[in-house]
């Protein structure tokens, strides 16, 4: 069952003094009319006895940016009260609920029957009202016991085809479309892929690029993504860039470079060493 993928979701629920949420990957929509939903929970649970209690709970579906959501609310604690939602941005719905900021959706649900079955509790939930919903984000996803996000394909396939967005086309989108390549191709050969896509995303966007192709800054964030890899990351791009933050600052470059190096007509048509401190 680990090669087949499932969205992520975090259960919360709150009796109006304790708040809990806990990690589920076996969350499915059962039926549209009405809607009813469901996901399992482990025995033995805490999260179960305060679901009996309160019979309503909210269904937060975690982005492809939430893997430290997920992983958090899957931690095992021994606290009776759990402050869970420390430092963990919430807001607390009409009936009570906690409901976790930026995910795909968030559905608060009336408990409609639960059932054991094996080592798990299957809860079905009746759906009273959708939250939110953002088609923006790609949702996060669980399999081969690792996170993936159903963003990549797509992302790659409109930046190949050149029509990604150019509104779109940010740094960390940069850093996506280099990973991807590594990941594929390995460093020698994604390298001319790499370089050769980003002039024809520029081709196709003149009127909108101010600054255009960089040989200097290219290379130096394709060594530093490849550093990062050299350590274990997990198999999606968002773990990567979790165990490697510094990598979002699209400055970082500005360490081991200065200003009037980097904005060199030298470094801007060949490769050039850093001038401030060396690479890693």
């Amino acid at each position: 069952m680990r090669k087949v993928p499932s969205s992520v979701v975090v259960v919360t629920s709150s009796d109006g003094v304790l708040k809990r949420g806990i990690t589920c990957s076996s969350f499915t929509s059962v039926s549209l009319n009405p809607p009813i939903i469901s996901f399992c929970i482990g025995k033995p649970s805490r999260m179960h006895g305060l679901l009996l209690e309160t019979k309503q709970f909210a269904v937060n579906v975690l982005s492809e940016k939430q893997i430290y959501l997920s992983i958090h609310f899957s931690k095992q604690t021994q606290d009776e009260k759990p402050n869970q939602f420390d430092n963990i941005p919430h807001s607390i719905s009409k009936n009570g609920h906690p409901l976790l900021h930026n995910c795909s959706a968030v559905l608060e649900c009336n408990g409609h029957s639960v059932h054991d079955i094996g080592d798990h509790r299957v809860w079905y939930g009746a759906v009273e009202r959708i939250s939110y919903v953002d088609t923006h984000v790609s949702p996060l996803l669980y399999y081969a016991r690792s996170y993936h996000s159903v963003g990549d394909a797509s992302f790659m396939e409109s930046f190949e085809s050149v029509t990604l967005a150019y509104e779109d086309w940010s740094h960390e989108a940069h850093l996506r479309m280099a990973w991807n390549y590594i990941k594929q191709h390995g460093p020698d050969k994604a390298v001319p892929l790499i370089k050769d896509g980003i002039k024809r995303f520029n081709d196709k966007n003149s009127d909108k690029i101010k600054r255009g192709y960089h040989e200097t800054i290219t290379n130096f964030f394709i060594h530093m993504i490849c550093k990062g890899l050299e350590k274990d990351c997990g198999e999606s791009f968002q773990e990567f860039l979790e165990a490697n933050p510094y990598l979002k600052d699209s400055r970082l470059l500005f360490k081991y470079y200065s200003q009037e190096l980097i904005n060199s007509k030298n470094a801007k048509e060949r490769w050039v060493e850093p001038d401030l401190a060396p690479l890693p």
